[in-house]
């Protein structure tokens, strides 16, 4: 049953072994996703429960294990660096989602996971129709490529780029 279920997800988050991503809502005009998303703590879990440990990810699981990558990742800057933050994410009824809305109090940062080693212009539409709202102060696609670059307003940068953008720029309160 429903109840069951939302038991084991209860038992899941309490022991720390997942977690629920709230879905953001920034009170503008379009409605929004009211859902939660559920991430296990460690991108292999999954694969783990699922016996594809001695397989490789396809194209549309190494996303997920990406996007679960990039959810610890600002799990741990907020915990370090600004725990007052939070992480949600938006999507509107049309499909339109970014993956990941990290408010720092001071200033809102929109951030979509993009796994494919070549940067996909079709990974910035969702953010930049975000940021066109004006609810978002910074938009960043972290991808699985080498080389950071820009997209117009949108830094696109590797994970290794981004952990150390969340650290220093990131981090760096807001001048009003």
């Amino acid at each position: 049953s429903r109840m069951t279920v939302e038991r084991y997800f209860d038992v899941l988050n309490d022991t720390l072994i997942g977690t629920w991503l709230p879905a953001w809502r920034p009170k503008a005009k379009v409605k929004e996703a009211s859902s939660p998303k559920f991430y296990l703590f460690d991108p292999g879990v999954a694969r783990a429960i699922s016996g594809l440990l001695n397989r490789s990810p396809s194209a549309e699981e190494r996303g997920s294990l990406f996007e679960t990558l990039l959810f610890s990742e600002l799990r741990a800057f907020l915990q370090d660096m600004r725990p007052a933050g939070n992480i949600s994410y938006w999507r509107t009824p049309s499909g339109s989602e970014v993956d990941f809305i990290v408010d720092l109090g001071d200033r809102v940062i929109g951030v979509e996971a993009g796994s494919s080693d070549r940067f996909r212009r079709e990974d910035v539409k969702p953010l930049r129709e975000l940021r066109a709202s004006g609810f978002v102060h910074d938009a960043v696609v972290v991808y699985g490529g080498e080389a950071d670059q820009w997209d117009g307003d949108i830094r696109v940068l590797t994970m290794g780029s981004f952990a150390r953008w969340l650290r220093t720029e990131a981090a760096t309160p807001r001048r009003s």
